[in-house]
């Protein structure tokens, strides 16, 4: 199958016009500007144009022969070089972008949430890595605590909570079933069955809140915003103060 040049040079960088001229030049050999536009069937002004970028690519050369300037382009292995070249260039400023990611977010206009998702095995490690690394002092919880110990090995559960260190974390739970093994550092209040059943966790630290289902795969939702998790906040005090009125302590 003949290979399309147009298509390929266009896509590894050069303009439809550039290249149009440097294959015109290159089935051509050595020869004038107006002998490349007519091959390339482009105007002498465009040609032109293309041929200085080309020329500053590296991509066509110029020589004088008597009174006349001859262009030629170089042989296909310079273009093979070039275009490596640039690909080298583009990884690099690539590596810098990708370093750059939370700099320019700072840039943006408004607050945009970021949402990560996470199932099996190592969403609950995901969270808690996430929560580490966020570094915050004060956990708010809603858990359906009989939930969480029917679906999720016991052992698996106590490994996970080990990336976090009890003493440093304040917890506020708000909850649903009897207590199993109390934590420390946790203030528990138990949430009025009138309220209705669910089957997950939420988790509300710093500008994050996240949502785990435990019912078949273990599914975690990070949702990182600060508008979202100041929400969650209010929500969560208003649930603290229905479990803690007398009638439900």
């Amino acid at each position: 199958m003949a290979v399309d040049f147009q298509t390929l040079f266009t896509e590894l960088g050069l303009n439809s016009t550039e290249t149009k001229v440097y294959l015109a030049g290159l089935k051509l050999g050595p020869t004038s500007v107006q002998e490349i536009a007519k091959k390339a069937k482009l105007s002498r002004t465009a040609t032109y144009d293309a041929v200085s970028a080309l020329q500053e690519r590296g991509l066509i050369s110029t020589f004088e022969r008597g009174k006349k300037t001859f262009f030629s382009a170089e042989e296909p292995e310079r273009a093979v070089a070039y275009f490596k070249e640039q690909i080298g260039r583009m990884n690099d400023k690539l590596e810098t972008l990708k370093r750059s990611v939370n700099e320019m977010r700072m840039l943006a206009g408004g607050e945009r949430p970021t949402v990560r998702f996470y199932e099996g095995d190592e969403a609950l490690y995901a969270l808690f890595n996430d929560m580490a690394s966020v570094g915050f002092t004060e956990f708010l919880e809603v858990s359906n605590i009989e939930a969480v110990y029917k679906h999720l090995d016991v052992k698996y559960l106590h490994q996970v909570r080990k990336i976090l260190d009890p003493n440093k974390v304040k917890i506020r739970l708000l909850h649903r079933g009897e207590l199993q093994s109390p934590r420390p550092n946790t203030e528990y209040c138990r949430l009025p069955d009138e309220l209705g059943d669910f089957h997950g966790d939420l988790w509300i630290y710093e500008n994050r809140l996240a949502f785990t289902q435990f019912v078949g795969k273990v599914v975690v939702i990070i949702i990182e915003s600060k508008a979202f998790a100041d929400l969650a906040r209010v929500m969560f005090k208003a649930g603290e103060q229905i479990c803690k009125q007398p009638s439900h302590s």
